[in-house]
């Protein structure tokens, strides 16, 4: 049987630097022509997951354990943790996805969410149903807000999601404890990283700069950032950096050159020649694409 691979296609929209609104959020049922009511174990990179289901029964495979779920239920996915269901037909749930890179950010001012974050985590069944409940109600409200392009639409999603933190973070509290799976070496070590590029983007720091600070060599750290992704630790800075230059491309008025200078390049034009080569188009014409899609 195959292991668990990596996604950036068919369960999610593209690489977390395509993620500029803040969070994707889609119901259950509206990908169910993708996989038939049926998620192949995959794992995601740069990208946390929380789902809700409101009914049925779900076979669920999570961090390498068969689990049956029942409605409603809460699961909580960070990056790099393998996951697949096997859905009821016409299943009442949703799907938000968050790069990890806002998840830190709004972690910094959560910290007492740090015990669980980076763990895979379930609560569902009759006793905690009294939690699990409002999730309904607040996930009606991200998808509402989700499809909302006014000028707080972040805000608002992030004011949603924090509380959604919040609720999920009181119902383990009242959970019994579950034994907690260590992430593979290669994996823990490709989640630091990714905390230290989330942290220092702007500083145009190299791959060796990280390796130094992991304690690790380059090497090293090229080889186990490719077996947990398939890509190299250099495409893991450019993808934070494509990420930031997207969103303020959508979300703010400055002139190309400003952003460019934002994000710590020598010129304007070598921001461009940057852009062209990940994203395939030049950033003015991406911006206006976006934003003819969003009015």
């Amino acid at each position: 049987m195959d292991g668990p691979r990596i996604d950036r296609e068919h369960y999610v929209l593209g690489d977390a630097s395509q993620h500029v609104g803040l969070l994707n959020c889609e119901r259950i049922s509206e990908r169910s022509h993708i996989h038939g009511w049926h998620v192949d174990t995959h794992y995601h990179e740069g990208l946390a997951q929380l789902f809700y289901f409101a009914d049925g029964e779900i076979l669920g495979h999570l961090d390498f354990e068969e689990i049956r779920i029942s409605s409603p239920a809460v699961i909580w996915m960070p990056q790099l943790v393998s996951h697949g269901f096997e859905y009821p037909e016409g299943i009442c749930g949703w799907v938000v996805t968050i790069p990890s890179a806002d998840l830190m950010r709004i972690s910094h001012t959560m910290p007492w969410i740090d015990s669980w974050l980076s763990r895979p985590a379930h609560i569902f069944g009759h006793e905690h149903q009294a939690g699990l409940l409002p999730f309904h109600s607040l996930f009606e409200e991200i998808e509402a807000e989700h499809a909302h392009w006014g000028e707080d639409r972040g805000v608002t999603l992030e004011a949603l999601f924090r509380i959604a933190l919040v609720r999920l973070h009181r119902c383990l509290q009242h959970a019994s404890p579950r034994k907690r799976t260590a992430l593979v070496p290669h994996q823990a070590l490709v989640s630091e990283f990714r905390a230290l590029v989330d942290r220092d983007y702007l500083r145009n720091r190299s791959v060796s700069d990280y390796a130094v600070e992991l304690s690790v060599t380059s090497t090293y750290l090229t080889r186990c950032v490719r077996a947990a992704i398939g890509r190299t630790a250099s495409e893991i800075i450019h993808d934070r950096l494509m990420l930031e230059a997207r969103r303020l491309m959508v979300f703010t008025d400055l002139p190309i050159a400003q952003i460019a200078y934002r994000l710590n390049f020598s010129t304007p034009s070598y921001f461009t020649r940057f852009f062209v080569a990940l994203a395939g188009e030049k950033p003015t014409i991406f911006r206006s694409r976006m934003r003819a899609r969003n009015s």
